[in-house]
């Protein structure tokens, strides 16, 4: 389970607490606020087990700006999420899902891993809970990821009850949850040759 856009002041520690309730851990994707919410709400986010990875600066594409740019993007929000002493995941997942090859190659050789996804149900958008559901388990199964929205505008969020009827399969299936744990791009390098 990974969440993307957050963190949200209303929605995130709502969902944390599903989580909680149901023993699950997961990774966050997080963009930068400056809000002084924000620091108090990762820290959550770590203290419960989660990981916390990079999402961006901001919500926005990066796919024509220079890979440059984007490093020193991700390398502030690296900073000011150890700053609130969090050691974040140096995993990137580009804002929605648009990155270039020669990008994804680039943050390999600068440490990096870009991260994906295996299902995407929609809940960024309005849909019926079943269809957002339906969407989210017809990829889903071990090794899986998935990714859900905690940093939304909707109310009530639909990433709440989605989570929560996805833990109930989740169980249900006999499988559990995890954060992401991701070798070193140097090891992916070593393996890949």
């Amino acid at each position: 389970m990974t969440y993307d856009d957050g963190p949200d002041p209303e929605v995130t520690p709502k969902l944390l607490e599903i989580l909680r309730r149901g023993k699950a851990q997961a990774t966050f994707f997080v963009l930068r606020r400056s809000e002084a919410w924000w620091a108090a709400i990762l820290g959550q986010i770590a203290a419960d087990g989660h990981a916390v990875a990079l999402h961006g600066l901001e919500h926005r594409s990066n796919y024509w700006r220079t890979n440059a740019a984007l490093l020193a993007d991700l390398v502030e929000l690296e900073n000011g999420i150890r700053e609130l002493g969090i050691e974040p995941l140096k995993a990137f997942r580009p804002p929605f899902g648009r990155i270039r090859p020669d990008t994804v190659s680039f943050l390999r050789r600068e440490g990096f891993s870009t991260v994906l996804w295996s299902s995407i149900p929609g809940d960024f958008r309005p849909a019926d809970p079943d269809v957002l559901f339906q969407c989210a388990v017809r990829n889903l199964r071990p090794g899986s990821i998935c990714v859900l929205h905690d940093g939304t505008m909707m109310r009530p969020a639909p990433v709440l009850e989605l989570t929560q009827r996805l833990l109930e399969h989740i169980e249900r299936q006999g499988w559990r949850t995890a954060a992401l744990e991701l070798r070193s791009p140097a090891d992916v390098n070593k393996t890949a040759a």
